[in-house]
Order: structure tokens, then C-alpha cells, then sequence
């Protein structure tokens, strides 16, 4: 099977088993947000800021080796193996010993005990690297779209018991634990992959050299997207975080799939391409095209029924979320397209320039949120849309030339579903006024949303058929 074929079919395996995930997700975690108070999501982010951050470094980048290199020994293996389980554990001691400092950093002691719980991720997570690495150098996305699957109802339905029995803000903690397990036993079942570490860091400057670059670029990912939450937390307090964060993790979850998609695919697709073919650029070009046509629509429509949506699905007391939540789509589109660069980049061996991407960004973005939070919520969330939209254009003029296609090309792929967006937003909110039913019913919100789709397919239709087409074929193969 050739490298276009094990990439659609792994995508049509991968969409199927997520898409199935993210509905059953969704309901889940509206369920949860309901039982749970902002305070305790506002405690978990401040939590998560620090646990996040180490765990996108938690290999020193060294996975991508285990990925990328064509011929790579036993021995190589063994030996970035070992380098995984000391920075692990190393990472577990440092988060367990500086808890206490976190927590009077944020003013919250119930800090100290929750990093300790979620620290014990990084033992966890030492038996997943193999398994995971391994399954994405054979582009073997079906079992692990199943074993994923698996991981997401038996985890979302350990957080609602726990959320339903009172246990708060534990609920969320105990459910990132049974995620960490639930995910490492299905991987190793389905891919056993294990091998005595080596200790030794003989051979290994190119694998860190090249890691090196990609773990940069991780723990600078982390802190430009998640810098917004740290400001927010130190700047706001726990309450407001909370509002926040839930604003910030609904209007990102179908990001978060498409962005697991996308990297669990596009990263060996992209290496593989690069190895044998010189197609590269137009295969970015077809992720990029399915990719807008996809998540224009979805975001904006979000944006666009946000005050119907939060108050029928989450409640009154969650009120606060819905100006965020209205903002914060809007650029999601952006940081979806922005995810596709990020695997090319790593795929055909281009680390550096990934790196100086996101050094960029980590500069102007914390600056931008700091900026933004002296308006509170909303100025926190329009730093968003007013400096991450340029942060993308920068990626991409950096990125293309590198693939030898122009950047006009990748904003042609943009052009006819941010047109139909924008229609569809503008349709739905001057018929908002004519639909039955107040802004609280249900059948006021599906109306809404029947607006919208038919205003999107009739304008894609009509003007920008070609672009539905061909993200059909891509996605047929």
C-alpha cells in the first residue's frame, strides 16, 4: 500500500473512531461542566499549566526519532528508551518537590495535592512511548483509533461517576490518571514494543539534535497557547480562570481531535513523503483545503450561537463563558490550519524553522495576554483574534517555500469557505430575530444551526463547488 492510500485510509479509520469519540466526549463534558462549579476547572487549569508543559517534553523530543529515522537500530532504540525514563522521573520529583511553591504562587494550597496526583502521569506515560511510536512508523491508525476510542468512553464515564458523587474538582484529576493508564495498557496490548533500556548516550547527538529542536518547539507551543491561562489564573484568580478555561476548552473541542488527527497522521505521512516521493507540498495543500472547509464552518458556527448554546447546554451559572466563547472560535480556524505546519515541518526535517515559528509566537503572545487581561475576559480572549491570525500568516510564509509552493496557494484553499462563513454567520444572526421560540429552547437553537448549514452548503454550492469537490476526492482517495 502506498504511502496515499495507508494515509486516507488511517485518516477514514481515524475520523470514524474520533468522530464516534467526540460525540460521546461532548456529552460527557457537558454533563460534567454542569456538576462541577468555574472554581474547580479554574483550579484544575492551574494545575494543568505546569503538568502540560513537562509533559510536552517529557521524551526530549526524542519520539520523533523513533518515528522519522528510516533505519534505526535495537540498540538506538533501547538507548532514547532509557533517556525517556530518566527525564520522566525526573520531571515527577520536580513537580512533587516545587508543588508547595506553585500553590503560593497562585495562592490556592489545594494545588500541592492535585500536581502530586497528576504528576504520577509521568510514571505512566514511561510504558506508552514504544507502544505509540511504533504504531505511528507503520501509519497503523486503526488500532489505535479503537484502542483511543476505548480510552475516551471508559474515561469519560469514570469522571461523570466521580463529578456525580460529589468529588469535585477530584473528578477531573482522577479522570486525566485513568486516561494516562487506560491509553498506555490498550497500546501495549495491541503493540507490545517493549526492550530493556539502555543508559548509555552513546550515538545519540543526532537523535538529540534533532529532538532538540522539536522539544524546544513543544515547550514553546505550550507556552504561547497556554500562557493566556497562567496570566489569567495569577491575574483573575481561580473563579474567573474557570470561565476561561471552560470558554477556551469548548470553543477548542473539535480542535483538539482534528489537531490529535492531524499530528497522529500528517507527521508520518509528511517523513514517509519526504523519504520517497516529492509530493509534499501537494499533499498540504489537500490537508489544508479539507481542513478549511471543515473548520470555518464548525468555528464560526459556534461563535455565531454561542449565547443559545451555553445557556441550554451548561445553565445560567455558567453565563460568563458565552462572550469568550463567541470570541475564542473565531480564531480556532487559524490555530487548526496553524497545526498542519507544525507536522510538516517536523516530516521533512525542518526542526529549526518549526522552532523559530514558535519562538516567534511564545514572544508575542504572553505580551498580547497580559495586554488583553487589563480588559479582563473579553480583552483576554480578543488578543486572540487581533495577533494569532498574523502569527499564522508568518508560519506560513516561512513554511511554503520550504515545499516549493506559494503562499497564495495556501490562501486559495481559505477563500471560499471564510466567504460562506461569513455569509452563514451574518444569515444566522439577522435571522435569529425570525426563528420561534426564545434564545433559551431548544428548537430556537436548532434553527439556528439549520440556518446556518444551509446558508454555508448553498454559498459552497454555488460559488466554491470545486473546493467541496475536491476535498471530497481527497477524503474518497
Amino acid at each position: 500500500m502506498d504511502i496515499k492510500a495507508k494515509v486516507l485510509s488511517g485518516l477514514r479509520w481515524t475520523i470514524s473512531a474520533r468522530f464516534a469519540a467526540q460525540l460521546f466526549n461532548w456529552v460527557v463534558t457537558i454533563i460534567v461542566i454542569r456538576l462541577l462549579n468555574p472554581e474547580d476547572y479554574g483550579i484544575l487549569a492551574m494545575a494543568t499549566i505546569f503538568v502540560a508543559f513537562l509533559m510536552a517534553l517529557n521524551t526530549l523530543g526524542l519520539d520523533t526519532s523513533l518515528v522519522q529515522k528510516k533505519d534505526l537500530t535495537e540498540t538506538e532504540r533501547a538507548r532514547i528508551f532509557g533517556v525517556a525514563i530518566l527525564v520522566n522521573l525526573f520531571f515527577y520529583f520536580g513537580l512533587f518537590f516545587s508543588a508547595p511553591f506553585i500553590a503560593s504562587f497562585f495562592d490556592e494550597q489545594q494545588l500541592i495535592a492535585i500536581i502530586r496526583v497528576l504528576s504520577l502521569s509521568f510514571l505512566i506515560d514511561i510504558f506508552l512511548i514504544l507502544p505509540l511510536a511504533n504504531l505511528d512508523r507503520e501509519i497503523a491508525f486503526k488500532h489505535r483509533s479503537i484502542v483511543e476510542f476505548i480510552t475516551t468512553v471508559f474515561t469519560g464515564l469514570s469522571v461523570l461517576a466521580f463529578a456525580y458523587h460529589g468529588f469535585g474538582v477530584w473528578s477531573l484529576v482522577y479522570g486525566t490518571l485513568i486516561l494516562h493508564t487506560t491509553k498506555t495498557i490498550g497500546l501495549n496490548f495491541i503493540a507490545p514494543s517493549w526492550c530493556k533500556p539502555d543508559f548509555s548516550f552513546t550515538g545519540l547527538k543526532q537523535h538529540f539534535f534533532f529532538g532538540g529542536f522539536v522539544s524546544l518547539e513543544r515547550g514553546l507551543l505550550r507556552i504561547y497557547t497556554e500562557s493566556d491561562k497562567f496570566i489569567c489564573g495569577r491575574m483573575m484568580g481561580a473563579d474567573l480562570l474557570g470561565y476561561f478555561s471552560v470558554a477556551s476548552h469548548l470553543a477548542s473541542l473539535p480542535i483538539q481531535k482534528l489537531a490529535g488527527l492531524i499530528q497522529s497522521i500528517a507527521f508520518p505521512a509528511f517523513s514517509k513523503a519526504k523519504q520517497i516521493t516529492d509530493k509534499t507540498g501537494t499533499y498540504f495543500l489537500q490537508a489544508n483545503q479539507v481542513a478549511c472547509v471543515i473548520t470555518f464552518p464548525v468555528f464560526f458556527g459556534i461563535s455565531c450561537v454561542a449565547p443559545e448554546m451555553t445557556i441550554i447546554l451548561l445553565g445560567d451559572k455558567w453565563e460568563l463563558v458565552i462572550l469568550p466563547l463567541q470570541i475564542l472560535a473565531l480564531v480556532m480556524p487559524f490555530r487548526a490550519l496553524g497545526n498542519i505546519i507544525t507536522p510538516l515541518l517536523w516530516g521533512i526535517g525542518k526542526p529549526k524553522v518549526s522552532a523559530t515559528n514558535l519562538v516567534i509566537a511564545a514572544t508575542i503572545m504572553p505580551i498580547a495576554f497580559v495586554t488583553g487581561a487589563h480588559w479582563g475576559l473579553v480583552g483576554l480572549s480578543l488578543s486572540w483574534v487581533f495577533v494569532f491570525p498574523i502569527i499564522y500568516f508568518i508560519f506560513l510564509t516561512r513554511a511554503c517555500p520550504l515545499i516549493d509552493i506559494k503562499v497564495t496557494d495556501c490562501l486559495k484553499t481559505m477563500t471560499g469557505p471564510v466567504i460562506a462563513s461569513v455569509f452563514m454567520y451574518l444569515s444566522v444572526i439577522y435571522l435569529n430575530q425570525f426563528a420561534f421560540g426564545s434564545s433559551g429552547e431548544i428548537l430556537h437553537l436548532v434553527q439556528l444551526i439549520g440556518i446556518g448549514v444551509i446558508a454555508y452548503s448553498s454559498v459552497m454550492m454555488l460559488f466554491f463547488k470545486n473546493d467541496l469537490l475536491k476535498t471530497y476526492h481527497t477524503l474518497k482517495g
